[in-house]
């Protein structure tokens, strides 16, 4: 319903540090190239911005963001994941 979307940054530089905030994708779900999303770089974007849905991630994949999303906001995650 909104005209925004919530969207994280996507480098295919696999060689950056390794926070629990990156989340490893292999050239799959649409990626030209084995990536990692970068969840500490979380930002608002508006919908006219996309041009069209490259991929999907897989639910235990979404299980992995959800998570790094928690942490990445400063929520203790083990209050949300038993």
């Amino acid at each position: 319903y909104s005209p925004t979307v919530i969207a994280a940054a996507v480098t295919s530089k696999i060689g950056k540090a390794r926070l629990p905030t990156h989340i490893e994708l292999p050239c799959a779900f649409g990626l030209a190239k084995n990536s990692v999303i970068l969840l500490e770089q979380i930002r608002t974007i508006d919908k006219k911005r996309l041009m069209s849905r490259i991929g999907e991630l897989p639910p235990m994949t979404m299980r992995r963001v959800n998570r790094a999303i928690l942490i990445s906001l400063g929520f203790d995650e083990k209050n949300y994941f038993a």
